[in-house]
């Protein structure tokens, strides 16, 4: 039974594991980052320095940090052992996302600006500011060899970007809403999108070619309402909603 004197006050956001699966780090509405232990559930650091919510938090490759992000315009770095702050990441934006490189020599963070900022590790520079989304950065990932960053964004698309140019490779668009996560299978063959449209795509990530959804098969999936008379406006919209289309003719 987790202590309440330890537990978040407000909603969690963000949850990673560290790479030896030992450590839990979750991240709040409540400004706070907690590392757990995930044998016994005792909270054994509680990091205190964010000044708004925190959208996202990271263990760096060999566990010794994390990265968080927050709305406070800042990408911070802790000390997983004694819970200390290292560095602040200082940018004139709200961060929503953050990710740290497989090389561990850099980090990516996604903006509410419609950015994505690549900054070295162990200079605390930002090297590279990627541009091109039209939404809120939301998610982050980089490739396995830390060579192509993966986001996601509110304006519905994912974007596979060359991090030493700072180029789009391409641009992914299957998805109907808001772009909540991407993720990079273990192979490096495939990304993985999830939306608030309710559905996972699957893409190859050499091609950029969508390649399969899953979803739910709503009630309504596939009907042909098109020459559908006597439907009010809402009644309509509601069919469409679970499923329903028209075919232009």
């Amino acid at each position: 039974m987790i202590s309440l004197k330890v537990a978040h006050t407000d909603s969690v956001w963000s949850v990673a594991f560290s790479p030896n699966g030992q450590l839990l780090a979750s991240c709040s509405l409540d400004r706070t980052i907690r590392i757990w232990d995930v044998s016994n559930g005792n909270c054994l650091h509680i990091l205190v320095g964010h000044s708004d919510r925190i959208g996202c938090v990271r263990f760096s490759p060999n566990g010794s940090q994390i990265a968080s992000a927050s709305e406070d315009q800042t990408v911070k770095l802790w000390d997983v052992n004694s819970g200390e702050c290292l560095k602040t990441l200082q940018y004139q934006q709200r961060m929503w996302s953050v990710a740290f490189s497989p090389d561990g020599k850099s980090i990516a963070s996604g903006c509410m600006n419609n950015t994505i900022q690549i900054w070295d590790v162990q200079s605390s520079e930002c090297l590279q500011t990627l541009v091109g989304h039209t939404g809120w950065v939301l998610s982050v990932s980089f490739s396995h060899d830390s060579h192509q960053l993966i986001s996601g964004s509110s304006d519905q698309t994912i974007k596979v970007w060359d991090v030493n140019s700072g180029q789009s490779l391409y641009n992914l668009r299957q998805h109907k809403n808001w772009v909540w996560s991407v993720a990079l299978s273990s192979n490096h063959h495939a990304i993985a999108s999830a939306s608030e449209d309710e559905a996972i795509h699957l893409w190859n990530k050499e091609t950029g070619e969508w390649e399969a959804t899953l979803q739910a098969q709503r009630p309504y999936e596939g009907t042909n309402i098109t020459d559908v008379t006597g439907l009010t406006n809402a009644q309509e919209a509601a069919l469409r909603a679970l499923g329903a289309v028209e075919i232009l003719k």
